[in-house]
């Protein structure tokens, strides 16, 4: 008789009233709530109508859920789902977005995911903290997507306010006139706004020239004139300077190898000292996501092919895996934003007296060996290979190639290198991306009027600089001996404070380069039992700092 009672009380209906709309529910399929089942628990109230007052359109989905088993799930109506759910208490459900906005998060969605994260303690893989770490860590790449031109104003003040880490004032700049002129008629009236989130006291001539240049080819009146100062090319609301906080400074580190667990990274000081930043300890259940706190730190080597995490608070690291599927760290920067990026694919093949353009979607190509990859404002590499418009199974649409017997000088043989000056990652990733090193490469940029690229390459037999169109070929008399080998796998060229350096990592000598009179200066000799891994040049966050 009790069973009996107790089977017809769980089936007794339950009239809710959810602000303007009425449901008719058993007991029995809102027992799977658990707000119901504490409220029914309550012998005091009476629970044959209950009165609520939640998103109507979140509270349906829940109701469909429980009585048909089917649930909706898109990021536009996840703010307002986690609220119901977590009135209702119902952390099942809860998670399903949190996971669902972890893994279709993208650019053109991101101020719906500040406004959530802003809004939602999440103890998931993302939250707050380390997606304003993320934007600060990939400001650059994000302000070339297309979404990022698609932004509205107040979007885009949101994200100058944040700590963005650039090397240059003139990269927010370009950030905010890239948003202009996609559509300069109806923004012309926001650039003055906007102008209040550049410092152009942090900027020197040449890059206040330019600035002033870009002003002049917007339809402002940039008064570009012989004689005057560079400052006065600005227009009136530019003369002004900004307070924003960002982290333009980057550190020069070197890396030990202790054990294939432990490692050892120094940094070098102002008076071009190493001194010792930490002792780190492999940990292979780190995250390698790209949206991560500031205090990890993902150091990139070996011409972009190899990379280093580590956890400046917990002392952990992590190699990781550069190249893959969508979990890889090129593969999650396409996915993230370099797919969105406005480019069309094409490559140059590298030659002594010009550099011949070509669209890649018209040729394929022998793709033989990738040599240099970069992430900086885009996707861009160096490859190895020849164009082949009848092999059927070449490479379509990356670079091109190139892998003569051995290895010495540009252009000796049928193969060729090529740059690209926009990679599309779906094609580079299925390609076989190891081999020795016949090449050491470095893309500059160039902070003049023009902003150019200058592009260094180290052969076995020569040194040369690519700009305007032009090889150059320098002095390699010295680079001969430093190298002291035939293979280039011993060598680091890497830039740091707009300055390029050569690194031998067997004798642990440092160089840096002067440009204007072709000559190499010691910077740093290293006397150390240690096995070197790499120097590079990174951004350390500000807490972080020692």
């Amino acid at each position: 008789m009790e069973d009996q009672l107790i089977s017809l009380d769980e089936n007794m209906k339950v009239t809710i009233v959810n602000r303007k709309k009425s449901y008719e529910i058993s007991k029995q399929k809102l027992s799977s709530i658990p707000y119901f089942v504490k409220l029914f628990s309550n012998s005091n109230c009476d629970t044959t109508k209950i009165e609520l007052d939640l998103d109507e359109s979140s509270f349906d989905n829940i109701i469909e859920f429980i009585l048909d088993g089917q649930l909706s799930i898109s990021i536009e109506s996840a703010s307002s789902m986690v609220e119901t759910c977590d009135y209702l208490g119902m952390d099942e459900i809860k998670r399903k977005y949190y996971d669902c906005f972890e893994s279709n998060f993208r650019i053109k969605h991101l101020e719906e995911f500040l406004d959530f994260y802003e809004n939602h303690k999440c103890l998931g893989k993302i939250n707050e903290v380390k997606l304003k770490s993320f934007i600060g860590k990939y400001f650059v790449p994000i302000s070339n997507t297309r979404a990022f031109q698609k932004f509205p104003v107040t979007l885009l003040e949101r994200l100058l306010k944040m700590n963005l880490g650039v090397s240059s004032e003139l990269q927010i700049f370009g950030g905010i006139f890239r948003w202009f002129s996609f559509d300069k008629k109806a923004r012309k009236q926001y650039l003055p706004q906007l102008m209040k989130f550049v410092n152009f006291c942090r900027m020197n001539d040449a890059e206040i020239t330019t600035c002033g240049i870009m002003f002049k080819d917007s339809g402002y009146n940039s008064n570009l004139r012989q004689g005057k100062k560079p400052r006065a090319y600005l227009p009136e609301f530019c003369q002004f300077d900004c307070i924003i906080n960002r982290h333009y400074n980057k550190s020069l580190i070197s890396i030990y190898e202790l054990d294939e667990d432990k490692i050892n990274i120094r940094r070098l000081s102002s008076s071009n000292l190493w001194t010792k930043y930490g002792q780190f300890t492999r940990d292979e259940t780190m995250s390698t996501s790209l949206i991560e706190a500031d205090h990890i730190v993902d150091i990139i080597y070996d011409s972009g092919r190899k990379g280093i995490r580590v956890d400046l608070i917990g002392k952990k690291f992590k190699y990781l895996e550069m190249f893959g599927g969508d979990n890889s760290y090129y593969g999650q920067a396409y996915k993230y934003f370099v797919h969105d990026i406005r480019w069309v694919y094409t490559y140059n093949k590298i030659k002594k007296t010009e550099t011949h353009h070509r669209n890649s979607g018209s040729n394929v190509f022998n793709f033989k060996r990738l040599e240099v990859i970069s992430l900086g404002d885009h996707l861009t590499g160096i490859c190895y290979g020849n164009e082949d418009p009848d092999d059927s199974v070449g490479f379509n649409g990356c670079l091109g190639s190139d892998d003569s017997d051995d290895g010495g000088g540009l252009n000796k043989s049928h193969d060729q290198y090529y740059y690209s000056s926009s990679l599309d990652y779906r094609k580079l990733s299925s390609c076989t991306l190891k081999g020795p090193f016949r090449l050491r490469s470095l893309i500059l940029s160039r902070l003049g009027p023009y902003w150019d690229k200058v592009w260094y390459f180290l052969t076995k037999r020569e040194f040369c600089k690519h700009i305007h169109s032009y090889l150059h070929v320098l002095d390699f008399s010295f680079l001969k001996d430093f190298i002291g080998s035939d293979s280039l796998d011993h060598i680091e060229l890497i830039s740091h404070d707009n300055t390029m350096l050569i690194c031998n990592k067997e004798t642990k000598m440092i160089y840096s380069y002067n440009d204007k009179i072709d000559h190499w200066q010691l910077l740093s000799k290293i006397e150390s039992p240690e096995k070197m891994i790499t120097i590079a040049s990174i951004c350390l966050p500000f807490d972080c700092e020692q």
